[in-house]
């Protein structure tokens, strides 16, 4: 058995909570039943308190070059990237405003660090098809920790914007899946070419690179919302469409990968939508299931820790957990709720989690309807 010591950090928050939120971010009115056609950035724009302050948090990776987590956010006035100092519990932005563009509005699970200290991002967007033709398209970006210097590298799909990306960190090659038409694109950072592979019907809420470089993630058939496994090979430069899904938890259940990463011991690891962990051998394509660790959908987040095990976090409406996955012994831990006591507040949704050296998980909050997202430390007890 175990447990997390839960704090809950506040970057930033509106004065007081959302009640309705379709009548407070005026799409909606109690004297029609119709619904005012408003984009995300519009919406956001008309109240100065939601523009700056109602947030998400997204993405989140821990560097133990200088002891900080950076935090890709959701915000409408584009200032979504910041740090997190664990000593001092204070948050430094990095003022992406400052290179980014109206439509560049979070960073979405898409922050990566590679082995020489840089740190590779892209940029998400929320787009209504009124904005689609006047948006350039998500950034993939660079940034140095130690000058804080960020370089917009590539525009790799114009007007769409990265939903997520992963990094081969042997080939110098990102991989990113887009949004809203779910394009898959391949970036070289040493030649800076972009090459677009255009729709694949579905994208997968993360992708991840297998120890023999090819790059996994998911399609569906146009309409469908049953999702299917793809391979990428880069010496090939070739897609592999796999006839074969996840195995459904339930009739209704999507196939939908919601996290996913390298184990580091031959397999990829993913958790799904439906909230199940699963291994994926990249040898043979098959696909085994692990386990349930909670009750409920969503498993988003995964990382490795120093101790080998395999940690992951997610659920949805408060009912949001973190555990442990000891892969030698197949054993699941509990580590309890991600809640915080002292100001009895839960995270609503578990997006994404990273871990440092000392076990602390950090978890990412996102689509909170009522108040902003919030950053959660999770301090492991095994």
């Amino acid at each position: 058995m175990g447990r997390c010591k839960v704090k809950a950090h506040v970057l930033k928050n509106i004065s007081r909570p959302i009640l309705n939120w379709q009548k407070e971010m005026g799409i909606a009115t109690a004297q029609g039943t119709g619904v005012s056609p408003a984009s995300f950035y519009e919406t956001m724009a008309a109240k100065e308190e939601h523009y700056h302050n109602l947030i998400s948090f997204t993405t989140v990776e821990y560097n133990p070059d200088d002891g900080l987590v950076y935090c890709g956010i959701t915000a409408a006035d584009r200032d979504i990237l910041w740090t997190f100092d664990p000593g001092t519990k204070k948050f430094s932005s990095l003022h992406f405003d400052s290179v980014g563009e109206k439509y560049d509005i979070k960073i979405h699970r898409s922050l990566i660090l590679d082995d020489d200290g840089i740190i590779y991002g892209a940029t998400a967007g929320l787009l209504e098809p009124f904005e689609y033709l006047d948006a350039p398209g998500g950034k993939v970006f660079s940034l140095n920790p130690k000058t804080k210097e960020i370089k917009i590298l590539s525009i790799p799909v114009p007007h769409e914007y990265i939903q997520t990306i992963a990094l081969d960190r042997k080939r110098k090659i990102i991989y990113g899946f887009t949004w809203p038409l779910h394009k898959f694109f391949r970036y070289d950072i040493k030649t800076n070419r972009a090459t677009n592979f255009e729709t694949m019907g579905s994208h997968p809420h993360i992708p991840a690179v297998d120890d023999a470089g090819n790059l996994w993630g998911q399609w569906a058939i146009m309409g469908s919302t049953n999702n299917f496994l793809l391979r990428y090979n880069p010496e090939e430069n070739k897609i592999h469409f796999l006839r074969k899904g996840l195995p459904k938890m339930y009739t209704a259940d999507s196939g939908g990968i919601d996290g996913m990463l390298n184990g580091g011991d031959g397999y990829i690891y993913i958790g799904t939508v439906s909230g199940a962990l699963m291994r994926l051998d990249p040898k043979n394509e098959e696909v085994e299931y692990l386990g349930k660790p909670y009750p409920g959908t969503r498993l988003a987040g995964l990382c490795i820790g120093r101790d080998g095990l395999l940690y992951g976090g997610g659920g949805e409406n408060y009912n949001t957990f973190i555990f442990a996955y000891d892969r030698e012994k197949r054993k699941f831990y509990d580590l309890g709720r991600v809640y915080d006591p002292d100001i009895n507040d839960a995270c609503v949704i578990v997006h994404h989690i990273t871990i440092t050296e000392n076990r602390t998980i950090y978890a990412a909050e996102t689509d909170n309807m009522e108040r902003s997202g919030f950053l959660w430390e999770c301090k492991v007890e095994i």
